[in-house]
């Protein structure tokens, strides 16, 4: 009877804590559907499976771990290029020195067999390549969270986006996507157009490239650069939009509709118009960076703003041009270029050949008025604006914003009371002595001044946001009149870090972390706010799947760092003019212990007199990403 008793006991015990461990299990699982469901935002009508939320939780970064099966071949492949690259190295070490061109291209030259070091260093390592092990890891998603993908990929009536000003995915119906898109090519920035002549509009640069040419405006790289293009695979942009997922609420006048307002950006890859766009940059960049309210990035804006000891009264003020790039006409554009061109102070900064004003001017006149792409099987031109998307298109509106704050500014009569004007593309920072009145009147002046640009603004005596800073009156400003700044977190960030599981190098995650960590020393004036913001990194990190030990000694390195250094580094970094030793490679998990591999017989290069002067680094390994989740599940196109 005893035995039999302790053996219902014994059998009692085992399902209570079966039991238990179902229900850990089924409120860990809760867990962790509830914390990935914060980084996917479904607006469409499909009902999304868990393990489609858990894979798009992981973010569009995230790589799976490769499944092909011609990894060594393939490495055998890059290793060839690298060899290429050193007998190139070789045969040219005395161009070594020289700067890169700014439009070199990959000729893929292959010079003749060099010195016997070299050639047996390139001939041993192949050798130790071929018979390189691949080990078998963990798998890093499940087979379940691989069909979801599939099923998304494959799934017609979605379209799947990164959100606007954030990492969040975003899933959306289809209808309500190209309802959206069409709500905005039906306005006056916009025109219906029949399939456009690509090949004549790329025969018209071409033609004005070649009389170029002749003049001498264009050296010899430049012009293999302009006129090394593939007709055959040209194309029209393409549009897709952003969702703005921050503006859901405030924006949505249907009750019915799911979908956002959107972010247009035209791809400009693969069009006639792509060289010429990166051209034009290059000559409009050095005027943009000598405006005087140039803030080149955040570093640049919190050495000037800590440069000043400013009056305890100061207004801070913030303000957004809305739609800038979509808002200026051609002409105005054009012409505000024109005026741009007429300073030579700009040449000096230009190591190649400056070509005639009216020449550059045309090329922006075609790249403008050309901007043609595709939606949804139709397409449209632009015809008032620069495209978001196309190369040149800050610049353009940059130069022709700076005419109209000066023409703000020569109508504003309180200017004397502005201490400081920066600004950063379509936002710009403000700190004014005087009343709020005073300031006011010049956002009414700005929202007078242009029929299409309007202004939005901000005006506070205490704290601002400005790019992703706060800037606020502290204990420093109390004591020496100078703003204190912290790092600003958007309350819409739901902290969509590179998961730690991804198919990354290691260096990756590593400078990833310490990146994150430098961003917030350096913009972080006082050091108690610094260590609350970096435990909160630490804790969204670990969300992530990092481990407190690979964290921990990055964060106590980062507190002991001197803050001023931080903010000088970028300004004192040279540019390095010695060309690396670089092998490029797609990053393989299974892959272990090839930098050994590729140093083995390296040092033998050394007993060559002459192979010792021109390789004096080692080489190095960069790494090129497989297909992430993006690549796997978004599109530009809807077709």
């Amino acid at each position: 009877m005893a035995r039999r008793f302790n053996k219902l006991a014994k059998i009692r015990k085992a399902k209570q804590r079966a039991g238990n461990h179902s229900s850990h299990k089924k409120r860990k699982q809760q867990a962790k559907m509830t914390n990935a469901s914060v980084h996917v935002k479904n607006l469409s009508f499909r009902s999304l499976k868990d393990a489609e939320i858990l894979a798009l939780s992981k973010g569009l970064n995230f790589i799976p771990n490769p499944t092909n099966k011609n990894v060594k071949a393939l490495l055998q492949n890059d290793f060839k290029e690298f060899s290429r690259k050193l007998r190139c190295k070789y045969h040219f070490c005395r161009n070594n020195d020289l700067p890169l061109h700014p439009f070199y291209e990959n000729t893929g030259y292959t010079p003749e067999k060099t010195c016997q070091a070299l050639e047996t260093y390139i001939d041993k390592t192949q050798i130790e390549l071929s018979s390189i092990e691949l080990y078998r890891g963990a798998n890093n998603i499940s087979t379940q969270e691989r069909k979801a993908l599939h099923d998304l990929k494959n799934d017609q009536s979605i379209v799947i986006k990164k959100a606007d000003k954030s990492n969040t995915v975003v899933i959306m119906d289809k209808k309500e996507y190209i309802k959206e898109g069409i709500r905005q090519l039906n306005t006056h920035h916009y025109e219906s157009v029949e399939k456009p002549n690509i090949a004549e509009i790329n025969s018209i640069i071409q033609e004005r490239v070649r009389a170029m040419k002749e003049k001498g405006s264009l050296d010899k790289q430049t012009f293999h650069y302009l006129t090394n293009v593939n007709e055959t695979v040209l194309r029209p942009g393409r549009l897709y939009l952003l969702p703005k997922v921050h503006k859901l609420n405030t924006n949505q006048n249907n009750a019915e509709s799911k979908m956002p307002p959107g972010r247009p950006i035209v791809s400009q890859i693969g069009t006639a118009t792509e060289k010429i766009g990166h051209y034009i940059d290059h000559f409009l960049v050095p005027i943009v960076r000598n405006q005087d309210t140039y803030i080149k990035d955040t570093t640049d804006f919190i050495n000037k703003i800590e440069s000043l000891k400013l009056p305890s009264s100061c207004l801070l003020i913030s303000y957004d041009i809305t739609s800038m790039y979509t808002n200026m006409t051609f002409p105005e554009l054009i012409d505000a270029v024109k005026r741009a061109l007429e300073d030579t102070h700009i040449h000096k900064m230009i190591k190649i050949p400056i070509p005639d004003p009216t020449d550059l001017l045309f090329l922006l006149k075609c790249l403008l008025e050309n901007n043609v792409f595709e939606f949804n099987g139709h397409y449209y031109r632009q015809i008032i604006g620069a495209a978001m998307g196309a190369v040149p298109s800050p610049e353009i509106c940059d130069i022709r914003m700076h005419e109209i704050t000066k023409q703000i500014l020569c109508l504003y009569e309180h200017k004397q009371n502005i201490l400081f004007h920066g600004r950063f593309r379509d936002d710009g920072f403000i700190i004014f002595n005087g009343n709020r009145n005073e300031a006011e009147r010049f956002f009414t002046i700005a929202n007078s001044i242009h029929n299409l640009l309007k202004f939005t603004y901000e005006i506070s005596e205490s704290s601002m946001v400005f790019l992703d800073t706060e800037i606020y009156k502290g204990n420093r400003f109390e004591n020496s009149g100078i703003l204190d700044i912290k790092t600003y977190i958007k309350p819409t960030n739901t902290f969509q870090y590179l998961h730690r599981s991804s198919a990354h190098n290691k260096a990756v995650f590593t400078g990833f972390i310490k990146g994150e960590c430098i961003r917030h020393a350096r913009n972080t004036s006082d050091k108690d706010v610094l260590r609350k913001q970096l435990l909160e990194f630490n804790f969204q990190l670990t969300k992530r799947g990092y481990s407190k030990h690979e964290i921990k000694p990055i964060i106590e390195e980062t507190l002991s760092l001197d803050r001023q250094n931080l903010l000088q580094s970028n300004r004192n970094k040279s540019n390095t003019k010695s060309i690396p030793n670089v092998l490029v490679t797609k990053y393989d998990p299974r892959i272990k212990g090839l930098k050994n591999r590729i140093m083995k017989h390296w040092k033998s290069l050394q007993n060559d007199d002459y192979c010792k002067m021109v390789f004096t680094s080692d080489p190095i390994i960069g790494f090129s990403k497989h297909k992430n989740i993006g690549d796997m599940i978004t599109n530009s196109t809807l077709t």
